[in-house]
């Protein structure tokens, strides 16, 4: 072993290794795991704000496409949802979780869709924590930067396929984690291949776990050229074969290959930075921000303290994912579930000195959790009581996507006056939710979908109406709009109520419906009172 894994596994078992106290086969079985309670964050804070998951507005569409997915047993080629795209190809990234989650919305509503989104990121801060006790960091630091990190995760935790991303992400990572550091065998790495293909077809972020682990292949490689070591050389091999596999499982899809390069070429388009997730972040004041900025801190200090202890693997996770955090905001969650645990373990020795007594009954208590099996009866318990109460409309969900982006108002404008919206403008934001409630009545003018309607659409047709621009009018004209619904604090909506071919028909706190002023409803004279309606 190098001098770097002997001193990292040295402090490894000093910090994390104990004399287990003696539990009984029972209490084995039913002491409640910490583990538990972490897990229990995310379903409280969800319980509290129940509309929160339904906030993002790709939704509509991912529930419609696993409807139509359900109902013709195909997966669609080409685009069905808009009238701006009608025909270009289309290779849903998702179509594997689209068609489980139309499924789930098929037996108990969306109420428990929400559900299972919520349980499934609910063990991305369980995991995240129990990597830092596996890591040898003390309980107390471990749950204070478990809810650092939460903080983080609650800027991105929609009721989307993404969901499934960072759970996989921390798991992966996990496991490359223990076979790097010892705890477990290479042979432990076996099922990551499997994960991989399974990845592949539920969300396109599965290259974010064939980087980790080229991560850890390049870096025992690059130590082994260094330095010679046999060792590095040995888990070099390894982790490389590992990620070869992982690659070719991730081509079993339907798509094949052209999956991959879709994703590279969304990844690479100009518009792609528009949209605030792939954008940089803002440091405004709020929680996700608050937590990335602390997280951040905490590194700086970790690094200018004890850099020179960090094994180079840890070192160039940080970097990278840093990188890409600081680079676009879906990236911050990424970095929040390798920085916290990393962070937790360095600074639990200072706590240690500190607080000894209180530091060492943490251990004993960390002890005793590592040893219980109670684990496999809570989780699953606990995952079924909710399902249970969400069967049972027990749970404050919603049952539909109204008054989320689309009012209700909105919605109900539109199905009594179906022929006015033949060929709508709507804002992306609302594109979603118009294809999930009107589909296949009514076709929409854009959604989030980007690559699939392509940047020579995205940032000359929609964005000059979008933004106002001068071309606005041509693009309308070109596309033969007959109305427009849009967000009511978008700039496009401005330009609609100022223009005399467009009449206001409806609008509340949420969203504005504008209609295009026909020959004979000009000769008949002014427009019909508007329907207005206050804020919800």
């Amino acid at each position: 072993m190098s001098r770097e894994g002997k001193a990292v596994r040295g402090r490894q078992e000093r910090n994390a290794t104990s004399a287990r106290p003696a539990v009984s086969t029972i209490r084995h079985w039913i002491a409640p795991p910490f583990t538990l309670f972490v897990f229990l964050i995310h379903p409280a804070i969800v319980l509290l704000r129940p509309a929160w998951q339904l906030g993002d507005p790709g939704i509509g569409w991912h529930l419609a496409t696993g409807r139509y997915i359900l109902a013709t047993g195909s997966i669609p080629r080409h685009e069905i949802f808009s009238f701006t795209a009608a025909g270009h190809e289309w290779i849903p990234y998702y179509w594997l979780f689209e068609t489980t989650a139309a499924f789930l919305v098929r037996l108990g509503g969306l109420p428990l869709y929400q559900t299972a989104c919520m349980l499934v990121y609910a063990f991305v801060p369980a995991l995240v924590f129990r990597r830092m006790l596996r890591m040898g960091a003390g309980m107390a630091p471990a749950f204070l930067l478990t809810i650092l990190a939460y903080l983080v995760l609650t800027s991105h935790s929609y009721a989307r396929p993404h969901v499934l991303t960072y759970v996989l992400f921390a798991l992966v990572l996990e496991r490359l984690d223990d076979v790097q550091s010892g705890r477990r065998p290479a042979r432990a790495l076996w099922w990551l291949p499997p994960v991989a293909a399974l990845w592949a077809n539920v969300h396109g972020g599965f290259f974010a776990g064939l980087v980790l682990a080229a991560i850890y292949a390049g870096v025992a490689m690059a130590r082994h050229l260094l330095f010679g070591d046999a060792d590095e050389r040995r888990r070099a091999i390894v982790f490389a074969t590992v990620l070869a596999a992982m690659l070719l499982a991730t081509f079993v899809n339907p798509s094949g290959p052209r999956l991959h390069a879709s994703i590279l070429h969304h990844l690479g388009m100009q518009s792609t930075g528009y949209f605030v997730e792939f954008a940089s972040p803002v440091f405004v004041p709020n929680a996700p921000m608050a937590g990335f900025e602390a997280l951040i801190v905490l590194l700086v200090v970790v690094l200018a303290r004890r850099a020179h202890r960090l094994p180079w693997v840890e070192v160039t996770l940080l970097v990278f994912f840093l990188h890409e955090a600081l680079h676009s905001v879906r990236h911050m969650n990424l970095f929040a579930i390798v920085s916290a645990p990393i962070i937790a373990r360095e600074v639990t020795p200072r706590l240690a000195s500190l607080w000894p007594a209180i530091h060492a009954r943490w251990r004993e208590i960390a002890a005793e959790q590592a040893a219980l099996r109670s684990p496999w009866v809570y989780f699953p318990a606990t995952c079924a009581v909710f399902v249970s109460l969400s069967v049972a409309s027990a749970l404050p969900f919603p049952q539909s996507l109204d008054d989320v982006q689309l009012s209700r108002g909105s919605v109900q404008f539109i199905a009594d006056h179906p022929a006015r919206f033949t060929r709508p403008f709507n804002t992306d934001d609302l594109g979603g939710s118009l294809i999930y409630r009107f589909w296949p009545d009514l076709h929409v003018f854009v959604d989030d979908r980007i690559f699939v309607y392509g940047d020579d659409f995205v940032m000359h047709r929609y964005f000059a109406v979008f933004y106002a621009k001068k071309t606005w009018q041509k693009v309308l004209a070109k596309y033969g709009v007959t109305a427009a619904v849009v967000n009511a604090q978008a700039y496009c909506a401005t330009l609609f109520r100022a223009s005399p071919e467009w009449e206001l028909a409806y609008e509340d706190g949420l969203n504005a419906i504008f209609l295009r002023v026909r020959t004979d409803d000009a000769r008949a004279g002014p427009p019909s009172r508007v329907e207005r309606h206050g804020a919800r």
